[in-house]
């Protein structure tokens, strides 16, 4: 399977126009024109109906007539779409349990691991094998409140990962390591000669040329994690990944 970046259609939120960049809290009043504003995610509407009202700590943002809040910090859910790296749990000749960093543990079905291939001019279609421990790449088919997350492995650039390593970040900062148009993503790995894969469910796969410049790239996502909020932060870990280098004495 190819290395790459998350095919992410998602928009970087941090990045927005109109994302704010003051923090709001639980309760906080984020306006109280209702008649031109909605509100939009992590936000309600007040009982007597006449405040728009955060849910969460995060950055408030008007889109269109929605008000929501970005949260800074917050847990996986699954969503059909999503590509998710999943750790294999447990199996049994029927399924295949993994861990997706979220409340539910997904379910893979060994006919959605099924591989395709040539033999003497015909097709033929496989099922693939896999071990406790295994790291996958993955896309949610389904997930609703009353049944697991459901797994597939048949589509671009999903199956299993070899080697290289998994880190874990709050997934609300996910679009930020990507950056508008990919352009986080693209800096990391020039700058650290690195393959990167980033999925939805906060989990990034790394494989660096050497054990160094993984490391620095570690360091450099968990920096992006802590200063998601901020502004700027593209041309900033730019120049601290190049000072980096420069007292790790690297080239």
């Amino acid at each position: 399977m190819e290395n790459d970046e998350i095919e992410s259609e998602e928009l970087d939120e941090f990045e927005s126009d109109e994302t704010n960049r003051e923090i709001v809290v639980p309760g906080e009043v984020l306006t109280e024109d209702v008649e031109n504003y909605n509100p939009g995610r992590g936000t309600l509407l007040n009982k007597d109906k006449n405040k728009i009202i955060a849910l969460n700590i995060g950055l408030k943002q008007i889109k269109k007539n929605y008000i929501n809040v970005i949260p800074l910090r917050g847990f996986y859910t699954a969503r059909p779409g999503d590509k998710v790296i999943a750790l294999v749990v447990d199996k049994n000749p029927v399924k295949y349990k993994c861990d997706i960093n979220a409340k539910d543990i997904a379910i893979l079905k060994p006919k959605n691991t099924v591989r395709r291939g040539k033999i003497r001019g015909s097709r033929s279609m496989e099922a693939e094998e896999f071990d406790i421990g295994d790291i996958l790449v993955a896309k949610i088919i389904s997930a609703d409140r009353l049944n697991m997350p459901e797994l597939t492995l048949v589509g671009k650039y999903l199956g299993k990962k070899e080697n290289g390593i998994v880190i874990s970040i709050d997934p609300p900062k996910i679009p930020r390591v990507i950056g508008r148009n990919g352009s986080m993503i693209k800096l990391l790995k020039n700058l650290t000669k690195c393959n990167i894969f980033v999925t939805q469910n906060g989990r990034i796969w790394i494989k660096g040329e050497s054990i160094e410049y993984e490391r620095l790239l570690i360091d450099a996502i968990e920096k992006i994690e802590r200063e998601a909020h901020t502004v700027g932060l593209t041309d900033r870990m730019s120049q601290y990944i190049e000072n980096e280098k420069q007292k790790r004495g690297m080239k």
